[in-house]
């Protein structure tokens, strides 16, 4: 079921974008609820619904007997940390950085910490009650084959329903395209073994999620990563140039709010890389966990609607939008699915049962794009709340850009900042970071932290931000 936006909707947007591009400042006036309506020839109630949505996300406030008044402005930075003149060169990468995971993650576990480093929602942004009644009714509908193994690509009203979401993003599919998996982690993997063996060598992002690295490695596959640059995004000329040298096997890039970077590849750049990979005809396993999670009027595009000889392996998971306990992930694997499916039934012959038949109860009765936009409004509104702290609270030195989708913002210090040591001094605190090394292929980025939004900004979270900039502040005198 599509989602329609307002009126007011698209006011506040058109706002939002000039203040968040400098053309509206702080301290800057905004036009009287009176004057906004005769000017757009618009009702005074749909001006007052603009204004307040953008109070809500703490962009403008309203001053008594004086109006609305900018309260938000963006830091602007003159250069990157990241970005070097200097070409780099294809290199064959080994993955460290194992022990830190594991401590981090078993940290994780632990409810006597602050979290400010998980990139997936939280659980107060989700349907709880909602998704319990589909439980119970699963239960109900299922009975006794609540107990029995589901078909191995899975519930086949499930895959319907995936299906008919791809249809939004220019693709129809049918049930056979699609198989589920547990998780995207899971989907990843799979691929993964479907298009390469052991001793091959794939091309990555140079940075990315740690369980990829894992993956990776864990398959005994070498890895070439591919530099992402603050402007220009993927660096296209050092893809050409590696499958021109390398006797690649598979690509695997997350398109989408990259974790950690939270950069999107453009959809030039994702037309340039289909054609690339269809030019050498190598398959292109393409995440799109975070696809879902746009701020702006429109969702991002996919590798995948741009692959005409089915070399793209889509993956994706209801996980970091709806329910991550459930563990439903999915892959649309074009050429490779037979061989999917049948790793996916030597592996572990079907998902949840239960899990995939709530999933269809939640998602038959059309709740799931309301919910998705509500989450949306939320997020965005966090992200703006964070970086509004970050901007007061933390060092002048640091340089982020804030993300147009996602859960999480890439930090960057000065050189020869230690990030470990800040999530020491953080953790002495109960407060628990993400050091950046640990999301790079090569044990670099030891300057960058991963800070998730995805906490509403309570008063005890908003305490812990403050914390976390002053020490950040000690470590740098």
């Amino acid at each position: 079921m599509k989602v329609v936006n307002f009126l007011y909707e698209d006011i506040a947007s058109h706002i939002e974008e000039d203040i968040l591009n400098g053309v509206l400042q702080l301290g800057d006036k905004l036009p009287s609820v009176r004057m906004f309506s005769k000017q757009h020839n618009v009702s005074a109630s749909t001006i007052f619904q603009a204004y307040y949505a953008l109070e809500s996300k703490g962009l403008i406030e309203a001053r008594p007997k004086s109006g609305y008044y900018v309260m938000y402005q963006p830091k602007k930075y003159t250069a990157s940390f990241e970005d070097s003149s200097q070409e780099e060169i294809p290199t064959i990468h080994e993955l460290t950085t194992d022990a830190m995971i594991s401590y981090i993650v078993d940290l994780l576990s632990s409810d006597d910490y602050t979290r400010l480093s998980s990139a997936q929602p939280d659980l107060s942004l989700l349907p709880t009650a909602s998704l319990q009644k589909s439980i119970k009714s699963a239960l109900t509908a299922l009975g006794a084959d609540i107990l029995n193994y589901d078909h191995p690509t899975g519930n086949v009203t499930l895959r319907q329903l995936i299906a008919g979401q791809q249809i939004k993003l220019g693709k129809a599919y049918t049930t056979k395209d699609i198989v589920i998996t547990a998780g995207c982690t899971e989907a990843l993997t799979l691929c993964l073994q479907a298009v390469t063996e052991k001793g091959d060598i794939v091309i990555s992002d140079s940075l990315t999620y740690y369980g990829i690295h894992q993956i990776i490695k864990d398959l005994g596959l070498k890895v070439i990563p591919v530099p992402i640059h603050t402007t220009t995004g993927l660096d296209l000329k050092f893809l050409k140039r590696s499958l021109q040298e390398f006797p690649v096997k598979a690509c695997l890039f997350t398109t989408n709010f990259n974790n950690p970077t939270g950069k999107s590849l453009s959809t030039e750049q994702k037309k340039e890389l289909v054609q690339l990979i269809t030019k050498h005809q190598i398959p292109l396993i393409e995440d799109d966990v975070y696809g879902e999670l746009y701020f702006g009027k429109h969702r991002p595009s996919t590798c995948k609607q741009f692959d005409t000889e089915g070399l793209v392996l889509y993956c994706s998971s209801f996980s970091k939008t709806l329910a991550p306990g459930y563990r439903i992930g999915y892959a649309i694997a074009g050429k490779f699915t037979e061989t999917v499916t049948r790793l996916k039934r030597i592996h572990s012959l079907g998902s949840s049962t239960l899990s995939q038949q709530a999933l269809v109860g939640f998602l038959s009765k059309g709740r799931y794009p309301y919910h998705l936009k509500k989450l949306r409004h939320t997020l965005h509104a966090n992200m703006l709340g964070y970086c509004k702290l970050i901007y007061e609270y933390f060092p002048e030195e640091i340089y982020f850009i804030p993300p147009t989708g996602g859960y999480i913002l890439w930090i960057a210090f000065p050189e020869g900042f230690d990030s470990v040591a800040l999530f020491e001094a953080a953790k002495k605190h109960h407060i628990i970071i993400a050091p950046g090394q640990i999301f790079s292929m090569n044990d670099s980025h030891k300057n960058y932290i991963r800070l998730s939004f995805s906490k509403p900004l309570t008063e005890p979270i908003e305490e812990a931000v403050k914390l976390l900039g002053k020490l950040a502040k000690a470590l740098i005198c």
